[in-house]
This record gives C-alpha cells, sequence and structure tokens, in this order.
C-alpha cells in the first residue's frame, strides 16, 4: 500500500481549490512519482500540447508530485521546467514509419519507460493509453469526435487504432475530461463508470491579455480597420464555410468596411475533412474583404485584442480554447451553442444555431452595429475567462492523482 493515509480528506477538498495543495502535501508521507506521456510537448500550438504545457508547467510546483515526461528519443523538446525530469526512449520504426513509431511509443515504450523508472502512475494526457500497463494508468480525453463524426473515423487502419485505444481507455484507472461534456459523452459511449471520471477544464496561457500595440501589430499584416476574426482548424468540423456565407450575406454597407481574417492552415488535404476554402471565398465573391494570415503565437493576442469580435461556428468541441483565449483578449465573442461551448464561455459571449447562415448573417451584423453590445460581452467575457485557470487544473489533478494511488497502491 502506497504511504498515503486519510486520502477522503483530499477528495472531500477538491472542491476548495485555493487549499488542496497544502492538503495533498499534509496527508501525503511521500512524493508521488508520475510518468507522463509526452508525446505532444514539442507540439504546444495545438490542443493537446497546449494542455500538458499548462498543466505540467503547475502541477511541477506542487511539492507532493514528482513529474517524469516521457518522450520519443528523435524529437527536440521545449525546455521543461525546472525539477521535472526528462525521459527519452526509442523505437524500432523511428526514421522508417511515423505511424508506426507512434503506435509504439504509445503501446510499448510509455508503459515500459513507467515501469523502468519506479513510476508510481502513468498519466496519458490525449486518447491513446496503453492497452496494457503493469503501472496504473490515468487517461485524459479532450474528445470522441473519431466516434461520433463520420468524417474522422479515417482509413481501416486509422479505424483500428481508433478501436485499439478505445479499449485501452476502459482499462484505465481513471479518466480526466477536459470538459462536462466529454465527461457526459464517456459514460454514454464507452460505458465507463461515472464516479471515475474527474472534469478538469483548460485555461488560457497567461499570453492572452489585452494588448495595448494590438492595431499597429494588425496593420502590419494589412489589415486596418474593423474585422471579425476566426482561428482554429479547417476541418469539417470547425464550420468556417458557414462563417464565410454569413459573411457574404451580410449588407453592403457594413461587408464592404469590415475584414473577415481567417489564421491558420488546413492540416491536410482530403475534402470531406478539409473542406476548400480558398474556392469557397472564390465561389462566393468575397476574396476582396477576406484576409488569410499565419499568425505567430508572439503575435496571437494582439489578432484577437484588436478584432471587433472574435467568431467561431464550430459544430463539435471537447472544449474550445479559441473562445477563451479571446475573451481573455478583451475581444467580444460570437460562438456555436452546440456540445462544450456553452460550458466554456457561459453567458459571456452570445451563442447561437452553427447551422443556420441567416442566423449568423443577423448575428454578426448586430453585433459590428452595436458599439454597447460589443463592450458588454467584452466586460463579461474578460470576467469569464478568468475563472479558469491551469493552476487549478494542477491541484485537481494533482487531487486525482492521489485518490487513485491510494485505491490502486
Amino acid at each position: 500500500m502506497h504511504p498515503i493515509i486519510n486520502i477522503w480528506s483530499v477528495y472531500v477538498m477538491h472542491i476548495l481549490a485555493p487549499v488542496q495543495i497544502m492538503y495533498i502535501w499534509y496527508y501525503t508521507l511521500m512524493t508521488l512519482h508520475v510518468a507522463i506521456n509526452g508525446f505532444f510537448w514539442d507540439k504546444a500550438t495545438v490542443g493537446v500540447g497546449q494542455y500538458l504545457h499548462g498543466f505540467v508547467n503547475a502541477i511541477q510546483r506542487i511539492d507532493a508530485i514528482q513529474l517524469t515526461l516521457i518522450i520519443p528519443a528523435d524529437t527536440t523538446p521545449p525546455p521543461v521546467p525546472q525539477g521535472v525530469r526528462l525521459h527519452r526512449v526509442t523505437t524500432p520504426f523511428a526514421g522508417h514509419s511515423r505511424n508506426l513509431a507512434k503506435l509504439w511509443f504509445e503501446q510499448i515504450a510509455v508503459p515500459q519507460a513507467a515501469q523502468l523508472i519506479g513510476a508510481d502512475l502513468l498519466h496519458v494526457p490525449y486518447f491513446a493509453p496503453p492497452y496494457h500497463s503493469n503501472i496504473p494508468v490515468i487517461t485524459t480525453i479532450p474528445d470522441l469526435i473519431p466516434l461520433t463524426r463520420p468524417a474522422y473515423r479515417g482509413s481501416a487502419l486509422v479505424r483500428l487504432y481508433t478501436a485499439l485505444v478505445t479499449q485501452a481507455v476502459k482499462r484505465s484507472h481513471g479518466i480526466i475530461a477536459i470538459s462536462q461534456y466529454v465527461a457526459d459523452q464517456t459514460v454514454q459511449l464507452l460505458a465507463y463508470p461515472n464516479d471515475q471520471i474527474s472534469v478538469t477544464h483548460l485555461a488560457a496561457d497567461p499570453i492572452y491579455t489585452p494588448q495595448a500595440d494590438a492595431v499597429a501589430v494588425v496593420a502590419q499584416h494589412g489589415i486596418v480597420g474593423p474585422y471579425i476574426y476566426y482561428v482554429g482548424g479547417y476541418d469539417e468540423r470547425k464550420n468556417v464555410v458557414t462563417l464565410l456565407r454569413a459573411f457574404a450575406t451580410l449588407p453592403a454597407t457594413i461587408r464592404n468596411h469590415t475584414w473577415l481574417v481567417l489564421a491558420g492552415q488546413a492540416a491536410g488535404n482530403n475534402p470531406v475533412l478539409f473542406p476548400d476554402i480558398d474556392q469557397e471565398i472564390a465561389t462566393l465573391g468575397i476574396g476582396a474583404r477576406v484576409k488569410r494570415v499565419t499568425v505567430s503565437r508572439d503575435a496571437g493576442p494582439a489578432f484577437y485584442s484588436a478584432a471587433t469580435l472574435f467568431a467561431y461556428p464550430s459544430l463539435a468541441e471537447g472544449f474550445g480554447l479559441p473562445p477563451l483565449e479571446a475573451m481573455a483578449c478583451g475581444t467580444p465573442v460570437l460562438v456555436s451553442n452546440r456540445t462544450s461551448l456553452p460550458e466554456v464561455v457561459g453567458d459571456a459571449a452570445r451563442s447561437i444555431d452553427p447551422t443556420s447562415v441567416g442566423a449568423w448573417r443577423d448575428a454578426l451584423a448586430q453585433l459590428l452595429s452595436d458599439p454597447a453590445q460589443r463592450q458588454h460581452l467584452r466586460a463579461a467575457g474578460m470576467h469569464r475567462a478568468s475563472r479558469f485557470s491551469y493552476a487549478v487544473t494542477a491541484t485537481q489533478t494533482a487531487a486525482i492523482y492521489a485518490r487513485i494511488a491510494a485505491q490502486v497502491l
């Protein structure tokens, strides 16, 4: 039995985030050593990478937790926080097959390394835990989109991989969902016990704050004047086509004086999964008022801050970080009312049906024409965003580690 006593007191204190760190330290006689699958550590701009960096940077400040990030040996990772150990592992497929190397890393190398370094627990922060592990496994589920949207099911090999990790998730000793929506889906789709699922929200990175020089930064990209901003993926569920069509049907008096600024690129060329955004822009005849831009991480807060409003018509999210980042920068947000997004934005954003082009057109027109409503959303959004913190996420995660360790060690 791992030397943790009175663990239920820690669990009860779960709802009192400000004192959890002290409570965990007091009731833990020995530091818990947690190995973390660090595959996404060098991918800090994608959702799982943002989550991984956010909670690792925060949880390493908790004395009762010792972290070791397990990473592929052939990657060049960003620096790890002081006190976090780094353990590199090789796979026989490195340099030959990226997919097989990733599979071997997740299913073989990570659990073996976790056992080798003497970890108490293995935390996999995305939907890919090992099917077999001699170390108790905790899995974070960012979303279950491959199980719910046909466009994401992929080839036969991809579906086989999804089936493998789905069964592996069911063998986890505990699940962390990044939203209540994902937690509910996990119960419904995987029949996983509800009492073994915990919810820890994501948070905006501290760099996302209102920027005094935002207008000047954006002007360097040739954008001067009011603009609607979108940043995110360009895959089918992001529903960018609806935003384009709504913008195209705005009254000319508004559209001709407003930019639609789209940041990012499609991550593939499968036409089912990645609609041709440029062709849609050309078909709608709005190319003169649409800007496609590449925005660096450092410039991201400025693009949010200078925007007249941020639009996010996504059909499916596990959480939805961009709307939260926009709110943290003081930007009014117009968002879909589907899946996890209402849970994230609350009543601090305008939420509408993402399938109605007319509803999006009307909402865009109203917000672009109503400074008072934008100011209300700006203030409400900043207040809402301040309620999400990786310090809280880390404290909750540490309590989950302690609770599961008490049950299985």
